[in-house]
């Protein structure tokens, strides 16, 4: 979406039944970064026969519209995004995704603390001055599914 909206080409933003709007789970990466550090923390010395074997799922457990998002990478970048709402392809989609972080906050002390706006705010930070010379030739040539 960010270089869609640099480079003002449309967005396409899919919506479920009777217009409804998508909800993801977004988390800041250094939220994840310290759930997983804390999961290989967590686990104790293990042989094949005997290896730890538990899942824990990660995210920020309060999702927001897809739209949401978009408003937040329109302030981030200081730039308004076109947006072209559309119906979910037949192949489908969830309508709302939400992690259920209980047992990593329990076992592993995990809890994202990045507020989207502020993660979005630090990625946009990274973005501009990354391509600050323009996308390279693998990003220009990128072309979402």
């Amino acid at each position: 979406f960010t270089t869609k909206i640099m480079k003002g080409e449309p967005l396409k933003i899919f919506q479920g039944p009777s217009e409804s709007e998508l909800e993801r789970d977004f988390t800041y990466i250094d939220d994840i970064i310290q759930g997983t550090v804390a999961a290989v923390d967590h686990i104790s010395p293990s042989t094949k026969e005997e290896a730890m074997c538990k899942v824990f799922n990660l995210g920020n457990k309060d999702p927001v519209t897809v739209s949401y998002l978009v408003d937040c990478l329109e302030r981030a970048l200081g730039k308004t995004a076109i947006r072209h709402y559309m119906p979910m392809p037949p192949t489908g989609d969830v309508l709302r995704t939400s992690a259920d972080v209980t047992l990593a906050g329990k076992e592993l002390g995990y809890k994202p603390t990045t507020p989207l706006q502020e993660g979005i705010n630090k990625f946009v930070a990274w973005y501009t001055e990354y391509y600050k010379d323009g996308l390279d030739r693998d990003m220009e040539a990128y072309v979402p599914m």
